[in-house]
């Protein structure tokens, strides 16, 4: 057995030494993980304390939990991010695979390339850019839309101020933002269909449609429902693009948990009722993320996780 043991312990230091360089690839991502995914959870237990910037730090307990519960402002941000969330999963969701599809039956490589790059960029913009776009093009004095609109006769419309518009012109710059690089996996997935399987069901008499159907659709299932995990691991998370972009006038509609969480921790001082809410969040998307992998798990021979 010890034999064994030392043998065993002498192969997995021999990989590691033929590998050695795709471990000290990996390291720089591993250490950021640590620094700011890991370490960061010690902080976890200000939760139960009543820790700010001007107290000293006493353990009270589940307090700023039962304070959370029976907090409206905290409530009104959890409906608008489950709102806003739902909303970017509907609408944005299936959005890079139908361009995908479309991509994919494009003949001429130099032209399917190029859609690829123009619909990839917007990916590469962080979401100041983008705000700064959408409040360009939808500023009622001297926006795009806006003039548009009076060339038809309308009145000029207050998109970033106005209730009934903030949640649309969020849920648009989102798939306008991330529909290219949901694309280009589903683009990439695509090319592992096998070809012999169109042709056995153009045989079959399958038309366009029914190989979509039967063939290529069952062909990137894994992958579709990765894509769907991944969505629902960040649906509570939305805080950098809200942050940008909303303002007083719609803080109602548009405050979400990130940015309740950003005024209270690091605005108004108060930490450890900030921590308890970012605790709760994470708590909810953990369950979101599991109880979908347990509902792909009847879709797919294995679960995803």
């Amino acid at each position: 057995m010890k034999k064994r043991e030392k043998g065993g312990n002498g192969y997995l230091i021999k990989q590691m030494k033929d590998q050695r360089y795709l471990f000290l690839m990996m390291l720089p991502g591993l250490v950021w993980y640590i620094l700011f995914k890991y370490l960061p959870l010690m902080g976890l237990s200000l939760a139960f304390t009543d820790y700010g910037f001007r107290s000293r730090v006493s353990f009270i307990g589940f307090e700023n939990f039962r304070r959370l519960l029976t907090s409206h402002i905290f409530w009104n941000a959890f409906r608008n991010t489950i709102i806003i969330s739902i909303a970017n999963i509907v609408f944005y969701f299936p959005a890079p695979l139908i361009i995908a599809l479309l991509v994919n039956e494009l003949k001429n490589a130099r032209v399917q390339k190029s859609i690829q790059f123009l619909i990839y960029i917007p990916y590469f913009f962080s979401w100041v850019v983008v705000g700064s776009i959408f409040v360009n093009l939808l500023s009622p004095s001297s926006g795009l839309v806006n003039h548009i609109i009076a060339l038809f006769g309308g009145k000029p419309i207050y998109f970033m101020a106005d209730t009934h518009f903030f949640r649309p012109v969020l849920i648009t710059s989102y798939i306008w933002r991330q529909v290219g690089y949901g694309s280009v996996i589903y683009i990439a997935s695509l090319t592992t269909v096998e070809p012999h399987l169109y042709e056995a069901a153009t045989i079959d008499g399958a038309g366009r449609w029914g190989q979509l159907w039967h063939v290529t659709l069952p062909g990137i299932r894994s992958t579709i429902v990765t894509m769907l995990l991944l969505n629902l691991s960040h649906v509570l998370l939305i805080f950098e693009q809200v942050l940008v972009m909303y303002n007083a006038a719609v803080y109602d509609v548009a405050d979400v948990l990130q940015t309740y969480v950003y005024r209270e921790g690091v605005l108004s001082g108060d930490l450890g009722y900030s921590v308890a809410v970012g605790m709760f969040t994470s708590i909810i998307t953990v369950i979101l993320v599991f109880s979908t992998n347990r509902i792909s798990s009847r879709f797919l021979d294995d679960p995803i996780l």
